[in-house]
């Protein structure tokens, strides 16, 4: 009891009290009942506790004592103690006790756990909500402090504010995950960049550059949007929390003029809408996105189709120098301020402001608490720069002064260097002519020398583009080497060197399959040094299409780029060499992989191709071989019948080999030949069968057709022992002995045995040629019970025993190889499984049953639809016999949305509705009642609770119903209620639809229970098909009973057929 292991979480209860609720009260009954349902209860508790389930492990310990207990307070026990210890030993007892207080004291430490689990889980989620309070509370605040530091009211059109500012790619992303905002994003970029990469989210339109033209209206971009876009722009524009707009890679102020002419149409030209969000314009475009998110993109690899080469206009004449703002906010001491040299403007050069490190400013504590403190995070800016020194009547002076936004782009240093310098931008008053602050990460100097410290990276990624390019070589060459082996060994001679042309061919395979592996081994780690590096070929790129070099870093910085220049550009040479030679090699590589495939791939369709046509010759040849081994069959039988003498009854007499012609037939025995033998004389040549001088006439059965089906011959297959007791009986009136509790197994063959549709199709031999040799069975279920129902049917047995179907069956299913005591009902859908797979005339690889989807379908186009994709898996007897189908349809209590499925059956299980004395009537109302479930509504895309009625669509020629007499619990009983069910006419029709071929049934058989779940007996009644009489058999006892006898409470399957199905079996004896 208990092994040591990870214990299963608890599901049961919340504490041990709760737990002890589930300790069922013992019941009433006998002490010896009582020791077997403590047996089993035990031994269920046991084999929990090994699982570590130890709240039911637990209850089931408990219960087991609380039944010792129960037996112990008995008067029985009191009279005979020593006979009840004996099944109960007393130190299992005690075990049960110690084990069950281990438990309890297990389960008391997990219950308090979870407990203090669950209260800290709730104290945290308390302490987000507080958060999240404060949070909005904060951002409330800075909102009303952003705005009252505005200078000027902007101008409201439409309820938005205009250029109200930019929203980070973090936030965006945040929006995406919280999923508790809606957004609508509008990307004007050209048509073919939109076509080439795009946002894999939802809500997001194209407004093409090509369409903003000035003056634009609202109403006019939904008229140039095609249809799915338009309706997006109508129904989310107004809606949303958050109105995005993107483009490749705007970051600030001002707008490029397709954004502006977006703006202006919703916030100017959309009259009589009132809009919820006011319009963002993504932090750094589409191009940051891309950057930041590639797998949220469909390309994370598109480019800027139209992309110029960034060039820095010359700013207006003035007399300042920029102090340098890249280090402002680090924490080190700063040097004493100085004046930047003031150039008189007749003498300013025509070039950018140069940079002085002395006019940094200087970093105090306000500037780092406005930084790590929300709460001073929108203080006055001049605040910030208060210790900043400057020349008089400086620019940056001005922009200082000036009333200005700080957009921090929170997360965006993650993608690149250039994006962490802040952007400081005045919305209020357009400051349109505020030279830019070019970013320091992209000086070619330390840009280049970063390249250099990173060059081993990068040659250790062209070692592998090369080594993976020589594996490819070596594999070319060997699948080359390997086609010619093949072409050698296939017109090769001897048989010798076809062998060793063979051995070579598997030698270059393996050798083949080993580079492979290797190959695919080299693009992995490829691509994963590629993926690394590809951020640093992105900047080598940008370094050798010269665009750094466009940067004017003022004369102190290009006096020594001038001098280290030459240095430069033989580096540039370097790592242009490096990146043509990357390109070249990458290319040879993917060159020489896809003509590597498309060689596997000819040999893979060769190798198939050759398969094909040997698989062909090999039907043929058997089909050659089966018509001569039939003729030869044919004549050997004309032969004998020529040569005999004469016959009597089951008798007939040949000539000895080697006797005289005149003789007259030797020996006076009165053997007569076995049929059930093997025929010895079908092993003599022709030529010592033909009788010297005898006048043959000449037969030519060339001439004779072949396409006559032939019934196959069972006996020839296997050699049977029915172990017959003879004797004359009627047809189907032949029992069957039970050779160690097989009476499940007799009682359901002779239900079967009395279907009149399927003994006719085994006594015709009509199953033989649907016979599928490739089924799991391989056809030996079917050819058993084939020669079962044939001796049944034959009328020259009173008995016979099964050993050969219970041999193979057996075989299929352990249970029912030994002879313990098994469930008939069991057996019955194990054999029909068996039986439809022998049988079923679609064989090979079936196609996969589709996804049911019948929203838009009337119902019989659906039930139609249904059962022609069934029809594509199950051709069979057992199909067509037993099968019918269900139809399901599920209401969803909110939206009245109707759920419609189809699901075939076979044999009905029915429940009972109560403990007493029911009808079959009862039953079927109690299965096909409508119930409330829940359920995943398919058109809310939630749980609701909805109402499932189930009804018969399709009836099937025989009905099976199951009456379900054994429970599944602990305490397993069987119930043995008296069921009411009809001899003749059960009417279906008020549980199936319309338009059904079958309605009502007659019942034809039974097998009947008798017993308890320990042990007991299996029966069958039967109705002849001739005489209608019932007959009852009992192994291999066989008896007439009359009809009032059949209804029992031992009734345990019933076998019903359709009242106008005509088929009789005498039309085939």
């Amino acid at each position: 009891m208990g092994e040591k292991g990870l214990s299963r979480p608890l599901y049961m209860a919340k504490s041990v009290q709760e737990l002890n609720t589930n300790v069922q009260e013992i019941p009433k009954a006998s002490p010896k009942l009582l020791v077997n349902t403590a047996k089993r209860v035990l031994n269920e508790a046991d084999s929990l506790d090994r699982i570590k389930d130890e709240e039911k492990a637990y209850v089931l310990y408990m219960r087991y004592f609380s039944i010792v207990l129960t037996i112990q307070n008995h008067d029985d026990y009191k009279k005979n103690k020593k006979y009840y210890d004996g099944l109960l030993d007393p130190k299992t007892t005690v075990k049960v006790i110690t084990r069950a207080e281990e438990l309890q004291e297990s389960l008391n430490r997990r219950y308090e756990f979870a407990s203090s689990a669950l209260k800290a889980e709730k104290l945290e989620l308390e302490k987000r909500a507080l958060e999240k309070l404060e949070q909005a509370e904060k951002e409330k605040q800075t909102k009303k402090v952003a705005q009252t530091a505005k200078s000027t009211t902007p101008s409201m059109t439409n309820g938005l504010v205009e250029e109200e500012g930019f929203i980070a790619c973090s936030r965006l992303y945040s929006l995406m995950k919280e999923k508790c905002s809606t957004y609508f994003i509008l990307d004007t970029r050209p048509r073919e960049d939109f076509s080439a990469s795009q946002m894999t989210l939802p809500n997001v339109i194209n407004i093409s550059e090509e369409m903003l033209n000035p003056g634009l209206t609202a109403g006019r971009i939904g008229s140039e949007l095609d249809d799915p876009a338009c309706s997006l722009w109508i129904k989310l524009r107004h809606s949303v929390d958050y109105l995005i707009l993107v483009d490749w890679e705007t970051d600030s102020l001002p707008l490029p003029a397709p954004l502006k002419t977006l703006v202006d149409a919703m916030v100017k030209w959309d009259p009589g809408k009132q809009y919820k969000s006011s319009p963002w314009v993504l932090q750094g475009g589409y191009e940051m996105w891309q950057l930041m998110y590639p797998i949220y993109t469909t390309n994370p690899r598109a480019e800027h189709r139209n992309r110029a080469t960034v060039k820095f206009q010359e700013p207006v004449s003035l007399n300042f120098e920029y102090p340098d703002l890249d280090k402002a906010f680090l924490i080190t001491p700063s040097p004493s301020p100085q004046k930047p040299q003031v150039v008189p403007p007749d003498t300013r050069p025509a070039v950018s402001p140069s940079f002085k490190r002395a006019t940094k400013p200087v970093v105090t504590e306000e500037l780092m608490d406005s930084k790590n403190n929300n709460k001073n995070s929108n203080i006055d800016s001049s605040q910030v720069y208060n210790n900043v020194s400057t020349a008089e009547g400086s620019p940056f002076k001005v922009a200082v002064d000036s009333k200005v936004n700080n957009w921090d782009v929170k997360d965006s240093n993650k993608a690149v260097d250039y994006q962490k310098t802040r952007k400081v931008i005045h919305f209020a008053d357009k400051v349109d002519n505020i030279p830019s602050i070019p970013s320091r990460s992209l000086k070619p100097r330390e840009l280049l020398a970063n390249l250099t410290a990173k060059k081993m990276e990068m040659d250790k990624e062209q070692e592998i583009l090369e080594e993976s390019m020589k594996v490819e070589e070596d594999t070319l060459k060997k699948i080359e080497e390997m086609e010619a082996t093949t072409t050698k060994r296939e017109t090769a001679h001897d048989e010798q060197s076809r062998a060793q042309l063979q051995q070579t061919e598997d030698r270059l395979q393996e050798e083949i399959n080993k580079l492979q592996a290797k190959s695919s081994e080299m693009e992995e780690r490829y691509n994963k040094i590629h993926k690394q590096n590809e951020e640093l070929w992105r900047m080598v790129n940008l370094a050798l299409s010269g665009q750094l070099n466009n940067l004017n870093l003022g004369p102190s910085v290009q006096s020594e780029l001038d001098a280290e220049a030459p240095l430069q550009k033989e580096e540039q040479e370097h790592l242009q060499k490096q990146e043509d030679k990357r390109r070249i090699l990458q290319e040879q590589v993917e060159r020489m992989r896809k003509e590597r495939k498309a060689k596997e791939k000819k040999l893979r369709e060769q190798a198939e191709k050759e398969m094909l046509l040997n698989e062909q010759k090999a039907r043929e040849a058997e089909i050659e071989r089966r018509k001569l081994e039939e003729r030869r069959s044919r004549v050997d039988a004309e032969t004998r019948s020529s040569r005999a003498k004469g016959t009597t009854g089951d008798t007939y007499m040949t000539k000895l080999r080697g006797s005289p012609r005149s003789s007259p037939i030797r020996g006076g025995s009165n053997l007569k030949r076995s049929h059930s033998a093997f025929n010895l004389s079908q092993l003599e040549d022709d030529d010592d069968k033909m009788v010297s001088g005898t006048a043959m006439p000449n037969f030519d059965r060339g001439l004779k057709p072949l396409g006559v089906p032939q019934r196959r011959n069972i006996n020839a297959a296997r050699q049977r022992n029915f172990e017959p007791k003879y004797g004359r009986v009627l047809p189907a009136r032949t029992g069957l002995k039970n050779f160690g509790n097989t009476c499940y197994m007799n009682s359901i063959i002779q239900c079967l045995n009395n279907t009149t549709p399927l003994v006719k199709y085994f006594i015709e031999g009509t199953y033989s040629s649907d016979i599928n040799p490739n089924s799991k069975c391989r056809g030996e279920i079917a050819e058993e019970l084939g020669a079962a129902v044939n001796a049944l049917w034959s009328g020259q047995y009173r008995s016979i025993a099964m050993r050969d179907l219970k041999s193979v069956v057996g075989h299929y299913h352990k249970p029912f190889q030994g002879y313990d005591q098994q469930d008939s009902h069991e057996f019955l859908i194990k054999l029909m499984d068996w039986l439809h797979e022998d049988l079923n005339k679609v064989t090979g690889k079936k196609p996969p049953m589709k996804e049911q989807n019948y929203d838009n379908l009337p119902d019989y186009a659906a039930a139609e639809k249904r059962i022609e994709e069934i029809r594509c898996q199950d051709q069979s007897i057992i199909y067509y016999l037993f099968h019918g189908l269900h139809r399901s349809v599920i209401v969803c209590g909110t939206c009245y949305h109707r759920s419609l499925t189809f699901e075939p059956f076979s044999i009905l299980s029915l429940s009972f509705p109560s403990s007493s004395r029911c009808s079959l009537r009862d039953m079927l109302h109690h299965f096909y009642k409508e119930t409330n479930i829940e359920y995943k509504c398919s058109k809310c895309k939630k749980m609701r609770n909805c109402t499932r009625k189930l009804d018969i669509w399709k009836l099937p020629p025989i009905l099976i119903l199951h009456l379900n007499r054994f429970e599944h619990d602990v305490l397993m009983k069987k119930q043995q209620n008296f069921v009411d069910f009809p001899l003749d006419n059960l009417d279906l029709s008020k549980h199936c639809g319309i338009n059904n071929r079958y309605t009502k049934y007659d019942l034809y058989g039974v097998s009947n229970h008798y017993g308890t779940m320990d042990g007991g007996h299996y029966t069958a009644f039967c109705k002849s098909s001739h005489n209608k009489q019932w007959y009852k058999f009992d192994d291999h006892e066989v008896y007439d009973i009359s009809r009032d006898t059949v209804k029992s409470s031992a009734a345990y399957l019933l076998f019903y057929e359709a009242s106008n199905m005509n088929i009789k079996v005498s039309s085939c004896m």
